[in-house]
């Protein structure tokens, strides 16, 4: 079979087409990939800042809540700074942290009165992290969208936070030696 020059020049055109659209796809792709990863980012940037942890100086705002015990927690009824921990129930990295959170609580002045622990989610889900901590804290059950979380802008967990009596965040973060004084 035997092609006449006509034919070749065709092949050869279509060939050269194609390779070119198929390198402008690939440009504008790297582009589209380019630009949608300056998006994400500034995106996820932005979710980051506003929701993972309140930062030193946010005011959190008033809440009231029933703790376990039956007593009502409420920004307003605080009588001096509060140490406050928020845990969810269907996460691992809060259980790790539950050891060292109950033996730093142990060792605050003010005693449990000064020290809030938020367990997020279902009570039956969370109540090896609602035993562990109800000695050293009062302690909140809701969901994971709670007031208490809303309240102080908690979306990650855990999060601890120290806040002084007017409701002004000193501290925060979501691992707790960021929080708490080093040991000497």
């Amino acid at each position: 079979m035997s092609m006449d020059g006509a034919t070749v020049a065709a092949i050869v055109v279509v060939g050269v087409l194609g390779g070119l659209n198929l390198l402008l796809v690939l440009l504008a792709l790297h582009r589209l990939r380019e630009y949608t990863g300056k998006w994400a980012r500034a995106g996820l940037d932005q979710l980051l800042e506003r929701h993972s942890v309140p930062r030193a100086g946010d005011r959190v705002t008033d809440f009231t809540a029933t703790a376990t015990d039956g007593g009502t927690v409420s920004l307003g009824g605080l009588k001096g700074p509060l140490f406050a921990a928020f845990f969810s129930a269907g996460c691992s990295s809060c259980r790790r942290a539950l050891p060292r959170f109950v033996e730093y609580a142990k060792a605050l002045s003010g005693g449990r009165e000064q020290i809030l622990a938020v367990v997020a989610g279902p009570a039956e889900q969370g109540a090896d992290i609602v035993d562990a901590v109800r000695e050293v804290a009062r302690v909140v059950v809701e969901p994971q969208t709670g007031p208490v979380s809303q309240a102080f802008g908690v979306r990650n967990w855990p999060t601890f936070v120290v806040l002084d009596q007017d409701g002004t965040v000193r501290k925060s973060a979501g691992d707790l030696r960021e929080v708490t004084p080093a040991r000497p």
